[in-house]
């Protein structure tokens, strides 16, 4: 008789690319679920591009993998004994979880992807692009479950070879509690008066706000275009914080000097999490305008901390969640002539912050983080149930 059959906690086992504040909060809320017996493998401890160092990978049970030969064989062992549990597999791309997909699929054991949005709108060698191609449409398939991110998520894992039925919505979930303890905060609330000041802008100026890795396809230089017209036609004072680092930050900063920007923008740096909370308390609106972009964390974040978010149309928690001029706005992407004049009309007008920034407070709160455990729970013991009938 299984764990499930017998009644007790169902058994997940969640393998992850590295440790994330905001997945380290989901992991903390599926360990603390007493329906759960909860344990996360992470493929590597952390990442050039996420430099984080604060503290994570805590509050759960969670292995960092030590592979051989590319395999971890003890992760890879557990997966093809343990058929009475539940693994969500958060890679596609990597020998080890490759290795756990088919294993689990080889004894018919449960087995589900987490794969946020897959990108496939970037230029790749027509080579790679043509065996990653095959290779998906092949492993697909296999696994019973694919949670993804929204109806974006939905159209382009149908059209790479998954099963209309095999499709859950899992999109990231937030703490909703966060953004009214970090108010109370004193040392954050000093840190956004600070950053307030040092683009100039007192009560009465409007600070805008670009969050996230300094990249080509994360179009910061739209959003400068766009603040630069913007600024160029009110007299009220505007500021931009630009909080991230990457390898666009050295022509960003070029850019803004040639627009004549001066200290209206300031350029952060890499943000660690108390950081990245002074700048929404200093800002009142999210610029995202990426050229591509599956599902950004930062417009959940941003809605979640009552801020008035402009995202580019290609985002899909845009296409989710955005209702335009009620809890946010949309604008096609790469048009700083549309994303200039929301943010100008903003300006002009900021009795609508607090409302729209209500709006989308409103909306982050559909999607408390039990709504996401439940999901998982009940995904978990639908299959584990099934396979246990056959």
């Amino acid at each position: 008789m299984s764990v499930h059959q017998a009644g007790g906690p169902v058994r997940i086992h969640q393998i992850h690319k590295l440790p994330a504040p905001y997945s380290d909060f989901f992991f903390q809320a599926l360990e603390e679920n007493p329906g759960i017996d909860f344990h996360v493998y992470y493929l590597w401890r952390g990442s050039w591009q996420r430099p984080w160092k604060a503290e994570l990978a805590r509050g759960y049970n969670n292995t960092f993998m030590k592979p051989i030969w590319g395999i971890d064989w003890r992760l890879l062992t557990t997966a093809w004994r343990d058929v009475d549990s539940f693994f969500i597999v958060g890679d596609w791309a990597h020998l080890p979880t490759v290795a756990v997909i088919l294993a689990r699929y080889l004894r018919r054991a449960p087995v589900a992807l987490w794969v946020d949005t897959p990108v496939e709108d970037i230029k790749r060698p027509v080579l790679k692009q043509w065996l990653r191609r095959r290779f998906l449409e092949w492993l697909l398939p296999k696994p019973d479950i694919i949670f993804g991110t929204g109806r974006k998520a939905r159209r382009v894992l149908l059209d790479m070879g998954a099963r209309a039925e095999q499709f859950v919505d899992l999109p990231f979930l937030l703490d909703l509690d966060r953004p009214q303890l970090a108010a109370r905060e004193a040392e954050i609330w000093h840190e956004a008066q600070k950053l307030r000041e040092t683009v100039h802008c007192g009560p009465e100026g409007l600070v805008f706000a670009m969050l996230g890795r300094l990249a080509a396809i994360k179009g910061n230089d739209i959003g400068l275009h766009a603040f630069a017209r913007c600024r160029k036609l009110t007299p009220k004072p505007l500021g931009l914080l630009i909080a991230g680092d990457g390898p666009e930050r050295q022509n960003l900063e070029a850019l803004a000097h040639r627009l004549g920007l001066g200290d209206s923008v300031s350029f952060l740096g890499w943000q660690e999490p108390m950081g990245v909370e002074a700048v929404y308390l200093a800002s009142e609106v999210i610029l995202h305008p990426a050229r591509i972009d599956p599902f950004p964390v930062v417009i959940l974040d941003a809605m979640n901390w009552s801020r008035v978010v402009i995202g580019s149309d290609v985002c899909g928690n845009v296409e989710d969640r955005i209702i335009h001029g009620v809890n946010g706005f949309a604008f096609p992407a790469e048009d700083v002539a549309a994303l200039a004049g929301i943010m100008l009309d903003l300006a002009h007008h900021p009795e609508k912050l607090p409302e729209i920034g209500a709006q989308a407070r409103k909306t982050a709160e559909a999607w408390p983080v039990q709504r996401g455990v439940a999901i998982v729970l009940e995904q978990a013991a639908k299959i584990l149930t099934a396979k246990e009938i056959r």
